[in-house]
């Protein structure tokens, strides 16, 4: 894999132009510049083609330019100034950073434009390197002028030598109070911190040692979890599998063929010829329990879990959503392989055509950059969408190759409702009900009855408000008693949730890569299922004849 330094040098060897800006997170990268510098003692010239007679260190935030080769100081009133002085009369390198604001870009925005375009720095090949957070803090025409480098957080390779360099650094200073410390950088370590710079890899080793004296695998995933948290993202190792989410056999039967198999046996997939899935939509009714099949998804895959809401990546000033979906994406590629579960992805993929602008084409951007993201053929994360509004969405997320599979979650049906009120009243919640284990069979059993096209969400609350009426009354143990008194604060409308269920299977019927044998399968797999309150299970036949003959 070529570095950022490598292809840095191939660029300038060849005359690409006087100005790169190097996009990084990772102030250690200066650094590692700085000190190529002091060891070639400005030699530069197998690296650059030619040897600065200077090297020339500009910090934005100090206003202070250091001679890198001899760390002189210089002081001077316009630094700028002086900065374009030493560059066109002679050959010089000048580094600046760090550029992690706007008003920071505009503050050198038109002497960089100047300078990429200099003949004079281009015949004494004088060098301007921009250490900066983000390329698109500046405007696109200069980036045009430029040419951008973004530098990966770190490297197989880096992060072995790089821990290496840091354990023998521990160990000879242990050693020197006569404490003898052995720390072993195995490759779970390496491996743990995939995804962290350098820095990160730094902070989160010696925090480790100084808590295990070693340097601890699960110290490098919390320290990714906390780089999450700040970008309002949630890093969870999902704990509950398909077994724990209660029916809906036929779905999870469907995800176990078209998403787990060929992920969890790429080779079987090689083998048959067969695409790895890129991700996947759950569409459906609010409470149907979209976001507990991401998490038994990611479960069943073995792979963490982000959750991200589509409304928090989207939020945020003009320029700064731009730079807020770059650096995610960015985070989460480099955390990969993950689940990445986004909620309301229907915020997040709406159709850019009906879109009014009032933000100077902000939106349009943001979603071109998704739909890149999405399309990359080198991604590696698996997203999961979950929406009930999917034809609000623009059909170009919804392709095949983003999201290669959308499938509906409807309402759970009657052996679905018993094994979600069996689990969050004795599996999850170890809750005191009355009698025998024949007693709740036949409580869960009635109550699934008498629940007709209650969501998953809702049982759940049935579930605990039985509980409370049982704590309010002190009542020992909760039975049917309890459950019928908690089910009047529920009121279902049946023929609004009809109507919602019709409207769901004419969106879905509507969009090509649907599967629509399974499509009708699971509606009719739902009807087999299902009986209503009144015991006429006749309801949904009749809705799904209704459709049939559309």
């Amino acid at each position: 894999m070529q570095t950022w330094i490598e292809e840095l040098s191939q660029k300038r060897l060849a005359q690409r132009s006087n100005v790169y800006l190097l996009e990084t997170f990772d102030f250690k990268r200066l650094a590692q510049f700085k000190e190529i510098v002091k060891k070639q003692n400005g030699n530069l010239k197998k690296l650059f083609g030619a040897n600065p007679k200077a090297v020339y260190d500009y910090n934005l935030q100090r206003s202070k330019i250091v001679n890198l080769t001899n760390d002189q100081p210089l002081e001077s009133m316009n630094p700028i100034v002086e900065l374009d002085t030493f560059l066109t009369a002679n050959g010089n390198m000048v580094l600046i950073d760090y550029v992690f604001m706007e008003e920071h870009a505009r503050m050198i925005v038109d002497y960089l434009a100047a300078w990429s375009q200099d003949e004079r720095l281009h015949k004494n090949k004088s060098t301007v390197l921009v250490f900066t957070s983000d390329a698109n803090l500046f405007p696109e025409t200069l980036r045009r002028l430029c040419y951008t480098i973004t530098i990966c957080p770190s490297t197989e390779e880096e992060r072995r030598a790089f821990l290496q360099e840091l354990a023998d650094e521990i160990q000879a200073k242990f050693a020197t109070i006569n404490q003898e410390i052995k720390i072993d950088v195995t490759e779970e370590v390496v491996q743990a911190s995939s995804g962290l710079d350098l820095h990160s890899i730094e902070t989160a080793s010696i925090e480790a040692f100084y808590q295990n004296r070693t340097f601890a695998v699960s110290a490098y995933t919390e320290h990714k979890i906390k780089i999450l948290q700040t970008y309002d993202l949630t890093y969870t190792e999902p704990k509950i599998g398909f077994n724990e989410v209660g029916g809906y056999k036929m779905f999870k039967e469907y995800i176990r063929k078209k998403v787990i198999l060929p992920i969890r046996d790429p080779e079987k997939a090689k083998y048959y010829g067969v695409s790895l899935p890129r991700g996947i939509i759950f569409f459906g009714p609010p409470g149907t329990g979209k976001t507990y099949f991401a998490e038994a998804l990611a479960f069943e895959l073995g792979l963490p879990m982000i959750k991200l809401n589509s409304s928090d990546l989207l939020r945020g000033v003009v320029g700064e959503s731009e730079r807020r979906v770059k650096q995610i994406t960015r985070l989460i590629e480099s955390l990969s392989p993950v689940l990445i579960f986004i909620d309301e992805i229907d915020a997040m993929g709406s159709d850019r055509g009906k879109e009014i602008s009032t933000d100077s084409g902000v939106s349009r951007r943001i979603k071109n950059q998704l739909l890149e993201w999405l399309g990359d053929r080198n991604r590696r994360s698996f997203p999961v969408g979950a929406t009930n509004l999917l034809e609000s969405m623009d059909t170009a997320f919804i392709r095949t190759g983003r999201f290669d599979e959308v499938v509906i979650v409807l309402p759970p049906d009657e052996e679905a409702r018993f094994e979600i009120l069996k689990i969050h009243s004795s599996v999850r919640r170890k809750m005191p009900l009355k009698g025998s284990t024949k007693d709740h069979e036949k409580i869960w059993r009635e109550l699934a009855k008498d629940t007709y096209l209650w969501t998953g969400a809702e049982l759940e609350k049935l579930a605990i408000d039985a509980g409370r009426v049982a704590m309010e009354n002190d009542t020992k143990f909760i039975g049917m008693d309890q459950f019928r008194e908690a089910m009047k604060s529920t009121q279902i409308n049946e023929k609004a949730r009809q109507d919602m269920i019709r409207h769901h299977f004419d969106v879905m019927n509507s969009i090509e890569n649907v599967n629509k044998q399974f499509l009708m399968e699971a509606f009719n797999d739902f009807d087999k299922h299902t009986s209503s309150k009144d015991g006429d299970s006749g309801r949904i036949s009749a809705l799904i004849e209704n459709i049939q003959n559309k």
